[in-house]
């Protein structure tokens, strides 16, 4: 087998990588600077891609922009989120292009738009104009960047094909002087089966990476064991230049023994599959602001297209179970667009789906002596282990005793003999060391009582695939253990907990549909059920995902209304209520809601449904909300409806909800204009501060400017709460009646009215 280096294989891929991108033909920067980006193709967004890449516009608005191509104007889009102000170019040479966040536009585009928006009164427009009716050329002006819709002052720039499937506009003739190499920071396994931990309790692990010597690598220096099927995730990112803002790393390739195991490229993006964002991205680690986390194997639900397994393994080893059992080493290539390439190297050890050796008998030799034989696997020369050590459980440590000692007898096989008085109840187990410094937990094979302590405690986790429950015991010795499930005190299943140490059991439970309504755990310190329970707790959780639709009850009043199509695969949530003895004190309008876990993938939103306990006239002034509780703030849902005392909203995840009142109008400040003054300028801005201090602004409809009783167009920025508008034609001289009405999404109403005169222009001297 040919193993290419790093150099060449990179070469490899730029040569690659520059033939294969059918490219527009004579493309220009919109910015005619140099370019630097801020956000790339392919960047996690909540919720979806970032469909083009974002150009640096120097922290302001108002910079030049111009055409890339010969082309026409095809569509140009007003509104106040998304892409604020947005123009759409047909190029001749087929490609659409979008620019995103504009500031205003050339004056053939902004004309018809201005006309369209009085003439509809809405400031939000979708206007698709005819076939080179509005024609530019390569180079002409086009429009001024801004900040419209979302984030600071920046270019939105996107190239998609006639078809409107947005492409990596740097594979389609916008070339950029980047040298600087992807970085890696860390390296990531999760768990895939359906029972599996890790040794520290969890199903998914992090590990810090170490940067060679040698610009571009990064090994890991651990090798670690697995036995079971596993994914691997990746934490790394790409910038153009040296401290530039990080991007998505273009294309990531994952080798095992020099094969081709997985691979990942930001080509190109489909609207119709973008939230698939969820699960190329590890979403968890995305919501604590680490963007750049990618799924290294196939998630169940990833329709995006550019990620594929080379074999039917989606990715994920030891899913088939014929891997080698042995070493294996893994390297991860990151490519940029421009041929730059960084790789992540690292060993593992993949053993048998069990322990490696087998207790086979055990022999009382003395009263204080016992020796234990063990017989290893088939394969157990393949793991190459240099030694085996017998070690002790004390509370949460293990450690070797210094009365065991370990004699290799023929064909593999052990003599351990440990020499104690109370060698029954001594918690042994093996730990074996490889060559290369892995280390294998095998057989747990003594002193595990089938009846334990009274004296525990219980956790539980609901995590994105299944449920942890921790056993927490303050017994000296320890026992076997399990978790009974009910619900309405009809026993659902039995679940066996991992001993880990003397004071912790851990059990995952994955999502299964007899576990559908669980409201009792019940632990006890033995699997013999003639031992009962030491320890009940009530829970209310519940696994979501298997029926078409269902109607999820949390107390008398909140419903969740889901179903299959809400997730890409069944999970629990835990649901609580709270109820408040001063409620409308603290201007709720129910009881708290809680939904656990506060993070995790939906497909889509889910219904969030709240009939109010009480009827009052101004039931219609509260809204459903979701707590932030890092801003400790109320946050109005999306698509918030009130009809027959009963709310209506979406959400996307877990956490605290309630109704909460609005009653405060929204607040007009600084307003340029004021009453009674006299004003040279016969185009005068209006210009004011919109402050709401919850619902906040729903869309255009709600912020309406009259100017003598004719409707101005409001340009609001609903980030910083700026709202600016002008006459579209010169005052006459005089007086004038300015009248501002908003309201906010609860109904409340802001108005302020005034009057205000134009000077009379001088009349020109004839001298």
């Amino acid at each position: 087998m040919m193993t290419l280096s790093t150099k060449g294989f990179c070469l490899l891929v730029g040569i690659v990588v520059a033939t294969a991108s059918v490219c527009p033909a004579n493309t220009d920067w919109p910015l005619k600077q140099d370019i630097d980006l801020s956000s790339g193709f392919g960047d996690y967004r909540p919720g979806h891609f970032h469909f083009g890449v974002d150009l640096r516009t120097g922290g302001i608005p108002g910079k030049s922009l111009f055409s890339p191509v010969d082309g026409y104007v095809m569509r140009v889009r007003t509104e106040y989120y998304g892409y604020g102000k947005a123009l759409y170019i047909k190029g001749y040479d087929g490609y659409i292009y979008v620019f995103g966040h504009l500031a205003n536009f050339a004056v053939n585009v902004d004309r018809p738009l201005k006309a369209a928006q009085v003439a509809s009164r809405r400031y939000y427009q979708d206007i698709e104009f005819p076939q080179d009716s509005i024609r530019v050329s390569r180079g002409e002006f086009i429009a001024y960047s801004g900040q419209s819709g979302v984030g600071a002052p920046h270019l939105q720039f996107e190239v998609r094909t006639p078809d409107n499937i947005p492409v990596n506009p740097l594979l389609h003739g916008f070339d950029l002087s980047d040298k600087t190499r992807p970085v890696f920071s860390r390296v990531g396994f999760q768990m895939t089966d359906d029972r599996s931990l890790f040794d520290d309790g969890t199903r998914k692990m992090f590990f810090e990476v170490t940067p060679d010597k040698k610009a571009g690598r990064y090994t890991l220096d651990t090798v670690l064991y697995f036995h079971r099927p596993f994914g691997i995730l990746v934490d790394c990112f790409d910038r153009m230049r040296a401290g530039g803002m990080k991007q998505a790393v273009y294309k990531l390739s994952v080798y095992i023994d020099d094969r081709l195991f997985y691979e990942v490229v930001f080509d190109s993006l489909d609207f119709a599959t973008t939230e698939a964002v969820k699960l190329e991205y590890d979403y968890l680690e995305a919501v604590e602001g680490r963007d750049w986390v990618r799924s290294l194997f196939e998630k169940t639900g990833n329709t995006y297209q550019g990620s594929r397994a080379v074999r039917s393994n989606r990715g994920v080893f030891g899913l088939k179970g014929s891997e080698r059992i042995g070493l294996h080493r893994a390297k991860i290539v990151a490519e940029d667009c421009f041929g730059n390439c960084s790789q992540l190297t690292f060993e593992f050890l993949w053993g048998p789906p069990g322990n490696v050796f087998t207790l086979d008998s055990t022999v009382s030799i003395a009263a204080d002596t016992t020796q234990f034989y063990f017989s290893p696997v088939a394969e157990y020369e393949d793991l190459k282990i240099d030694s085996v050590k017998v070690f002790l459980n004390r509370q949460q440590l293990w450690g070797p005793p210094p009365t065991a000692r370990v004699l290799p007898l023929e064909d593999g096989k052990l003599q351990c003999e440990v020499i104690g008085f109370k060698i029954r109840t001594a918690v042994l187990r093996l730990f074996l060391f490889t060559h290369k410094g892995c280390l294998i937990r095998d057989s747990l094979f003594n002193g595990l009582l089938v009846k334990g302590t009274g004296k525990i405690s219980l956790e539980y986790e609901i995590i994105e695939d299944g449920l942890l429950v921790t056993i927490n015991s303050r017994g000296a010795k320890g026992s076997k253990s399990r978790v009974e499930l009910y619900y309405r005190d009809s026993l659902l299943g039995i679940e066996y907990p991992r001993y880990f140490n003397m004071n912790k059991y851990i059990c995952f439970i994955p999502s299964r549909k007899k576990y559908a309504r669980i409201d009792c755990l019940e632990i006890s310190m033995s699997e013999d059920t003639a031992y009962g329970a030491v320890l009940s707790d009530s829970v209310h959780i519940v696994a979501v995902g298997f029926e078409e639709r269902e109607d999820i009850a949390i107390g008398k009043f909140l419903t969740l209304h889901l179903g299959k199509d809400n997730f890409y695969k069944p999970r629990y949530l835990e649901l609580k209520e709270t109820s408040l003895m001063n409620r409308s004190r603290l201007g709720l309008n129910s009881a708290y809601y809680q939904i656990f876990p506060e993070a995790f993938v939906c497909r889509k939103d889910f219904d969030v449904i709240l009939k109010i306990p009480s009827i009052n006239r101004l039931n219609h002034r509260s809204g459903l909300c979701w707590l932030d509780e890092e801003e400790n703030r109320w946050v109005w849902l999306d698509d918030n409806q009130f009809e027959d005392n009963v709310l209506t909203a979406k959400s996307t995840g877990g956490g605290i909800f309630a109704a909460v009142f609005d009653h405060n109008p929204p607040r007009l400040k600084y307003l340029s204009v004021a009453d009674g003054r006299t004003y040279g300028n016969r185009k005068l801005a209006i210009n004011f501060i919109i402050e709401d201090t919850l619902s906040g602004i729903g869309d255009d409809e709600d912020i309406v400017i009259k100017l003598d009783g004719e409707w101005l167009i409001p340009e609001y920025d609903p980030e910083t709460g700026q709202c600016r508008s002008k006459p579209l034609e010169p005052l006459s001289p005089g007086k004038h009646h300015l009248g501002i009405r908003v309201t906010d999404r609860a109904g409340n109403l802001a108005e302020q009215y005034l009057n205000f005169f134009i000077k009379q222009p001088r009349k020109k001297s004839n001298r």
